[in-house]
Order: C-alpha cells, then structure tokens, then sequence
C-alpha cells in the first residue's frame, strides 16, 4: 500500500518531464518554421529594395497562422541605412512548459519572446545576363561530331 501512494505521487511528476520532451519538440518546429517565413521575407524584400508593408503584413499574417497567436502580437521592426536593410521580427512563443498549471506557473510566464534581429543588404537586384565574348566564341570550338563510324572527329 506504501508503494502505491509514493507511485501515485511520484507518478504525475514523472509524466511532466515525458511530455515536456513533446513540448521541446514542437517549440523547435515553431522556430524553424518562423526562421524560413523571416528568411523567405529578406529575400523578397531584398529583391523589392526594401520591407514594404505588403511583405510586413503577409509575413504577420504567416507567422501568426503559424505560431498561433494573434497578429497583434507580432512586432517587426524595419529601417534603411547605411546601404543596409535592417529588421527585427518578436514572435511570442507559448506554452513552453509541461504541466505549466500543475507546476503553477502562470500563462503570461509560460512563454518567451524569439527575436530575430539582422541586416541584409540593401537595393534592389537588378539581374543581368553574363557577358558574352563574341569574339571568342566562334562557334565552331568545343564542338564534338562523331562521322558514321562511330569515331570522334574534333
């Protein structure tokens, strides 16, 4: 009888640190998740020439269907200088601990703010195609034919 009631109280306890390997897990995903939309954004703007507020309010959008919060809570954070596009994207990420109610630690302290603060170059890319030597390049070199034999000619 000793046995059961130190199981029944050990048990629950137990429990907590199974399932918080599952909430590790799923806060990981979460942070890859949101550095792929983030790095998704920088390019897109990279190539506008900057973070206009189309790609502010589709990237606010994605993270919020993606981290399930609300878009209100999301804070981003653009400015232009030095020939640089600087950004810093806070996503709330909640329920971090299992058995938070259980533990008693409140909502508001089950969470943590993941910051994302970078630079990436500024301007637009203006793409080119390569330069070609026409003078160099003939035509007729590096050509391979083969005759009816089979043979390589070069």
């Amino acid at each position: 009888m000793k046995q059961f009631i130190v199981l029944s109280a050990v048990l629950p306890i137990l429990m907590i640190f199974m399932t918080q390997t599952v909430y590790d897990q799923r806060s990981n995903l979460s942070v890859g998740i949101i550095n792929d939309m983030v790095y998704a954004a920088k390019e897109e703007a990279k190539a506008e020439g900057e973070f206009t507020w189309e790609i502010q309010e589709k990237l606010r959008r994605d993270l919020s269907r993606a981290a399930s919060v609300p878009q209100g809570e999301i804070k981003i954070v653009c400015r232009e200088g030095d020939g640089r596009l600087y950004y810093r994207v806070e996503v709330p990420i909640k329920n971090v601990m299992a058995g938070g109610k259980l533990l008693g630690i409140k909502d508001q302290d089950n969470q943590y703010m993941y910051v994302i603060d970078s630079y990436t170059r500024g301007g637009a890319i203006e793409e080119s195609p390569p330069p070609v030597d026409e003078e160099e390049n003939d035509g007729d070199e590096g050509a391979i034919s083969t005759d009816e034999g089979g043979k390589i000619d070069d």
